[in-house]
């Protein structure tokens, strides 16, 4: 088929790159003028496992094109995908305004020199948005221009990290529109990634709409349960994770995203959650459950400094605090609503001296604190010369450090793991501090570095 999409920020490449590969000709449409060079260059501008070489691939074999121009894209196009940003606005409601500037460019453009396109075009939703916006988007469409259009909501369930496998290998496709036409043409654009029947899902616009923010709030709810647990653990004793693989062995809860950690952040969760609490509000309730989410991950963040400052005995102005990792977890460069993002503004209220790193996030994170931060290209160095490190996004590489000598230089060997991922008895064996959520600390006799 012949696809355009609209947007090539997170969504909009994947997409484009996991349909081109697919065996379809795509045609992606990037107002950013870096960015555009960028892809027209042949690189990809985000990190993300997998696609700089898929889209490599396709972009070398001209299945897969960029341009700026809409006119163009969209000419042959069957169907067009509206991939564009739908930001919160600061009272959680979202705008709507690049969507709707979207449908109404690919419209004009469809249109021939006397107002009308000759063939049926499928516009595809996969911006996030709140109930009812494809039924407006229709209207709106249908009232500002005389092209032939059918509009589609189709959310996208991609995790960063493993975006690309989460495309070409789906949990199962949500399709919402208002025709058999439509539910046609879809089905034929995702046919070779539909390996069971039933992961093709077909529903009403509203039903498609709601399912993607009613499953980012299930899954910030499991966690932000497991992070209000580690609460009672810390005080009672007990230990999160034998809490977690005691529940998750149930079938009728599942072990999924059920582990502890200093908070959730990301480009969906925090945004799709203030997003529901408003849609409830529109709707004449006020949604307790939504809001308590929101509430113990914010909380979660604050509480993990104060444990800090706790743990150290002494108040947090003029300490020196080491942090691992920036992004708001593994395999991405994403620092969106990051972890990160609260913990070191706490930690430099708070008086702290931070130095801070990250695998492939620094850069990111320096638009946002400048030289607030010291910023340090290894782990190790960041370590040196701290009176305490703080562990925030789940690396791997983290896990593998040589944890003796790293000891060996900070003020004291003290390690407050916000995600558990490191192992207790290397801590124990190099003789640190190690301070994890909602789990037993080891605590070994503290050794402290004289201060020059």
């Amino acid at each position: 088929m012949d696809v355009t999409i609209i947007g090539c920020g997170y969504v909009g490449l994947v997409t484009a790159t996991c349909l081109a590969s697919i065996g379809h000709t795509v045609r992606g449409v990037e107002k950013d003028a870096k960015k555009l060079k960028t892809l027209q260059d042949g690189h990809c501008p985000i990190f993300e496992p997998g696609l700089q070489e898929l889209m490599q691939e396709n972009y070398a074999s001209g299945q897969l094109q960029f341009t700026d121009n809409v006119k163009s894209a969209v000419k042959d196009a069957e169907v067009v995908f509206l991939c564009v940003g739908t930001p919160s606005k600061e009272d959680g409601t979202v705008d709507m305004s690049y969507l709707e500037q979207a449908g109404k460019e690919v419209c004009d453009a469809l249109c021939n020199g006397d107002g009308k396109n000759d063939y049926l075009v499928t516009i595809i939703v996969k911006s996030t948005v709140p109930a009812g916006t494809n039924r407006k988007l229709y209207n709106f469409l249908k009232q500002q221009s005389s092209a032939y259009v059918q509009v589609v909501s189709n959310p996208e369930f991609l995790r960063e990290g493993s975006a690309v496998k989460d495309c070409l290998e789906p949990d199962r496709i949500v399709i919402g529109g208002e025709s058999p036409e439509s539910f046609r043409m879809m089905r034929r654009l995702y046919d070779p990634l539909i390996k069971r029947e039933e992961s093709f899902m077909t529903m009403n616009w509203e039903s498609a709409e709601l399912t993607k923010y009613a499953a980012n709030s299930m899954l910030a709810a499991r966690i932000s349960f497991m992070n209000e647990m580690t609460i009672l653990c810390e005080h009672y004793g007990a230990d999160i994770e034998d809490i977690r693989k005691g529940i998750g062995s149930d079938s009728r809860i599942g072990p999924a995203f059920l582990r502890a950690g200093c908070g959730y952040g990301g480009s969906c969760f925090p945004k799709d959650v203030a997003a529901m609490e408003h849609i409830s509000k529109s709707a004449g309730y006020e949604s307790l459950f939504v809001h308590a989410i929101q509430t113990i991950n914010k909380n979660q963040k604050r509480r993990f400094v104060e444990k800090i400052e706790q743990k150290l005995g002494r108040p947090l102005a003029g300490a020196t605090i080491g942090v691992w990792g920036l992004a708001f977890k593994a395999d991405t460069d994403d620092i969106r609503e990051s972890a990160a993002l609260d913990v070191i503004r706490y930690l430099l209220d708070k008086g702290a001296h931070v130095k801070a790193h990250d695998f492939k996030a620094m850069e990111h994170m320096k638009l946002v604190f400048k030289d607030e931060v010291e910023w340090v290209n290894d782990p190790v160095s960041c370590a040196a010369g701290t009176d305490a490190v703080a562990l925030l996004t789940d690396w791997p590489q983290y896990t593998t450090l040589p944890f003796r000598k790293i000891s060996a230089t900070m003020n004291a060997p003290i390690i407050f793991d916000g995600r558990n991922c490191l192992h207790r008895d290397v801590m124990r064996e190099s003789g640190f501090q190690y301070y994890p959520i909602g789990r037993p600390p080891v605590e070994n006799s503290l050794r402290l570095k004289q201060r020059v």
